[in-house]
């Protein structure tokens, strides 16, 4: 009798492992990927969030390749446009600030209901991320400056970036753009991309609001609020605006520094690599 309690208790046991074993996602049982995309031999790594901040004259649509990969590996990942740019070009005004970028990326995590987000800026957009970082530190994971501009309190990007650039780029706005915005540069200087790539870049982009290159960055708490930060620099080429300033970063301590063999717009020119990357912070 014993005996016969003893093989219902382990059938029972066994059938329960099955169904719990039914249950689990698919994915469960894939290998991970590592930093380079290889696989690991382990489970896949438990989800992550991401928030992917675009740069000047883009929108969320130039991360598209990117949160596609990061996606098919169960991340959840979106992908906000800032107000005057991409869809929303229409909204361009002279009112739109640093200020207002700052709170439509902290109001699009409020709303969205995340939090552990892991907040990537490329480019301009790390003066918007180390913003966001200011204001709601508890909902953030840690910040990945892709490339990226990176202000000190009290500084603007035009006070930041080599005065030469500043001088042509205020000059581009009066003459070009209506007072209102810095107008696009020529995606020709990509260089790896074929034609239709830059087509689809060129159709894409739109004139950035100078009111956010002019306001000046100001932060109530130390640069990323106490937040791990990653600093991805793209080695492939030199981005002018930025020289000076990953030299004075280089010198500072706290920084996580990463090197990436791209270029300065790696989501556009690279995004497979800098897929892998993200996927391993």
């Amino acid at each position: 009798m014993e005996a016969r309690k003893q093989t219902r208790r382990s059938f029972h046991a066994a059938a329960l492992g099955l169904l719990l074993g039914a249950a689990m996602p698919a994915t469960a049982a894939q290998p991970a990927l590592g930093p380079a995309g290889s696989s690991t031999g382990g489970a896949r790594s438990a989800p992550k969030t991401y928030v992917l901040v675009h740069g000047a004259w883009y929108g969320g649509w130039c991360w598209e390749k990117v949160a596609q990969a990061l996606r098919a590996q169960g991340h959840t990942v979106s992908t906000p446009t800032c107000p005057g740019l991409g869809e929303q070009a229409h909204l361009l005004s002279k009112d739109i600030s640093l200020s207002t970028f700052i709170t439509s990326i902290t109001n699009h995590i409020l709303y969205q209901g995340v939090s552990d987000v892991i907040l990537v800026g490329s480019g301009f957009a790390g003066v918007v991320i180390s913003g966001v970082a200011d204001r709601i530190p508890h909902l953030i994971n840690s910040l990945v400056y892709v490339d990226a501009m990176v202000l000190a309190s009290g500084y603007s990007v035009f006070e930041a970036q080599p005065a030469a650039i500043t001088r042509q780029r205020q000059q581009q706005v009066q003459t070009l753009g209506k007072g209102l915005a810095i107008p696009a540069p020529p995606v020709n200087h990509y260089g790896k991309l074929d034609t239709e790539a830059v087509d689809w870049v060129s159709k894409r982009l739109t004139p950035h609001p100078v009111g956010t290159y002019e306001e000046k960055l100001v932060l109530q708490h130390p640069l990323g609020n106490g937040r791990p930060r990653i600093y991805v620099d793209c080695t492939a080429s030199p981005f002018a605006p930025l020289v000076e300033v990953k030299q004075q970063l280089r010198a500072q301590p706290g920084w996580n520094w990463i090197e990436l063999a791209a270029h300065h717009d790696p989501m556009i020119t690279d995004p497979g690599p800098l897929s892998s990357l993200l996927a391993g912070v």
